[in-house]
Parts: structure tokens; C-alpha cells; sequence
């Protein structure tokens, strides 16, 4: 556990201090938005890769648009990940704002780009992520004791 907390504190913090209960839960929920974001940005770059190899693969969504916001959204969740780790105010509402235009993109591109009874078959799987994602970060983030550490 020492190991551990060792690790968070280079990576995050600036100061040997140790964690509050508070914090933790922040880090917690940091390592999930962060893999969000290193997800997203290895999908890009698959994108990226299968454009170049296939050019005339058939895409409902052109696999440019699919690199270009897999990458945008890589970075704004590493970013948010990061401010978080790091207890920035801006973080918390920066990452509230980040997941709900996620969600909201990610269901406008099933509405748009769904073509086969298979992707509308997964809505139900997707939209159950969607509310976990949704409903664990506002929960987290709005909580009066985790809301204190953002405003030092």
C-alpha cells in the first residue's frame, strides 16, 4: 500500500502529505477518466491506422472524424485526469462538463451512425455505461467533503 501511495504522489501531487479520505475517492475516480482518455487516444490512433491501410474500407463514419474526435476527447480526459489528480478547482468542474458532452456525443454518433441490428442491440449495454460513468462522477464530485478539496 506504501508502494502505492508512493506512486500517486509523484504522479499527482507536489507534497509528501498524505491522502484524506477525500482525496482518495478524487484519485479514484481519476484512474477510470484517465483510461478514458488513453482509450480514446488509442482509438484514434487505430483509426489513423486502419485509414491509411484501407482507404476504401466502407465506414458509416468516416474514419477521419473518428480519429479527430477520439483524439479531442483523449486529451480532454487525460487533462481532466491530471487536474484532478492534482486537486486544481478547475478540475472538477471541467471534468462534470467533460462527461456529460461525452455522453451526449457518444449518442449522438449511435444515433447517427448505428447501421446494423447489432450495434442497436448493444443500446442497452452502452446506455447502463453511460449512467455508471454518469451517475459515479457527479456522485463523487458533488460530495460536500470531496467539493471542499477543490475550493483551497
Amino acid at each position: 500500500m506504501n508502494k502505492i501511495n508512493a506512486v500517486v504522489d509523484n504522479l499527482f501531487r507536489r507534497s509528501s502529505e498524505k491522502l484524506t479520505p477525500a482525496q482518495k475517492w478524487i484519485i479514484a475516480l481519476g484512474v477510470p477518466i484517465l483510461s478514458l482518455g488513453l482509450a480514446n487516444l488509442a482509438r484514434a490512433a487505430l483509426a489513423l491506422h486502419y485509414d491509411a491501410r484501407l482507404p476504401d474500407l466502407p465506414m458509416t463514419a468516416p474514419l477521419a472524424y473518428v480519429a479527430a474526435t477520439s483524439s479531442f476527447w483523449g486529451f480532454v480526459f487525460v487533462a481532466c485526469a491530471m487536474g484532478l489528480g492534482r486537486f486544481h478547482p478547475w478540475a472538477r468542474w471541467g471534468t462534470l462538463a467533460a462527461v456529460i458532452m461525452f455522453e451526449t456525443h457518444v449518442w449522438i454518433n449511435h444515433l447517427l451512425f448505428d447501421a446494423n441490428d447489432y450495434a442497436r442491440q448493444t443500446w442497452s449495454r452502452d446506455l447502463a455505461l453511460a449512467l455508471l460513468l454518469l451517475i459515479s462522477t457527479w456522485v463523487v464530485l458533488n460530495w460536500p467533503s470531496i467539493r471542499k478539496e477543490f475550493k483551497q
